[in-house]
């Protein structure tokens, strides 16, 4: 059974923990160095987990399966509606419905605020990641950007809508 567990402000070593392996094990899929991550000391983690952890225009979450923590998500409000971000799945938790608890608990979290639209933004070379969010119910929009002005790999962002279908 996957549970999905929202950060809470006192959990700076799990976050910690699984930010740094999905770096370590997907360095292609993330704007964010390891090395860099890895140098924050301690307290920078400590307070980066208690202000995501009290974010109300966003949230950090946690995939467990059996009780062990096996992936990570982000989901923020922004000018596109919700915005998935840091999505990872533990090598060994791939292809079991880990990834797809995670966009759903996101779907599920941008409903409950009105948003009507479910953004993700993914590595235009990263085929496995496309894929997965096509087969989550992602289209692509059509739109790229880029990380920074010199990246030169296109980030292709793919979209999800949560209007109500007639019925509901």
């Amino acid at each position: 059974m996957i549970e999905i567990r929202p950060l809470q402000p006192d959990q700076w070593e799990l976050h910690k923990r699984l930010r740094l392996a999905a770096l370590a094990d997907a360095p292609y899929a993330f704007t964010t160095q390891l090395a860099d991550a890895a140098a924050r000391p301690d307290a920078a983690w400590a307070a980066m987990t208690a202000q995501r952890a009290s974010d109300p225009h966003g949230v950090t979450y946690f995939a467990f399966v059996q009780g062990e923590p096996c992936a990570m998500a982000a989901c923020v409000l922004t000018e596109l509606g919700a915005e998935m971000l840091a999505v990872w799945v533990a090598p060994a938790h791939r292809q079991q419905g880990v990834g797809l608890a995670l966009v759903d608990y996101a779907r599920q979290w941008a409903r409950a605020r009105g948003v009507d639209m479910l953004v993700v933004g993914v590595y235009a070379d990263n085929v496995a990641a496309v894929r997965f969010y096509a087969r989550a119910g992602f289209t692509p929009t059509g739109v790229e950007r880029f990380a920074t002005p010199t990246q030169q790999r296109p980030i292709l962002l793919m979209a999800m809508s949560l209007a109500p279908e007639q019925g509901e």
